[in-house]
């Protein structure tokens, strides 16, 4: 049981750094002091101001300047899965979306039930970037409160 105490500990201080980022988004936008941020084209007047909420206190959070690029939420997502984009805000997506093995989507900020299918409006990230993802899913959560 003894030989076991310092596996744990070694163990236990390699913890220290979870959740980790792969590709280190946290760590660089705090460094480089921006968000690249993809806002979808067309996006109504309340996913944008829940987005601009999400997206300022990010930016708080951060000391970070978000740079904002518009387009369409597949051109969005093709960069952001790149790692051209930190984020992508602004897009509703189905329950049955296919990019939801693709990306990390966050808790709905909104939803809303169209026909059969109810449109979720969440904050996107990639996956794997899991200290970014925690800290986007938080601030997420308090948007849609």
């Amino acid at each position: 049981m003894r030989a076991l105490f310092p596996l744990f500990f070694s163990l236990l201080a390699s913890c220290g750094d979870i959740p980790r980022d792969p590709d280190g988004s946290l760590e660089r936008i705090r460094r480089e002091r921006i968000l690249h941020v993809g806002m979808v084209d067309g996006a109504d007047l309340q996913s944008i101001r829940r987005a601009d909420a999400l997206i300022a206190a990010l930016a708080k959070d951060t000391g970070a300047n978000p740079a904002v690029t518009r387009d369409g939420q597949e051109a969005l997502l093709l960069r952001l899965e790149a790692g051209d984009l930190d984020i992508v805000v602004g897009g509703r997506f189905a329950e049955d979306t296919p990019w939801k093995t693709r990306v990390t989507l966050g808790p709905p900020l909104a939803s809303e039930t169209a026909a059969a299918n109810t449109l979720n409006d969440h904050a996107v990230t990639r996956n794997g970037e899991n200290a970014w993802i925690v800290l986007v899913q938080r601030e997420a959560r308090k948007v849609a409160r």
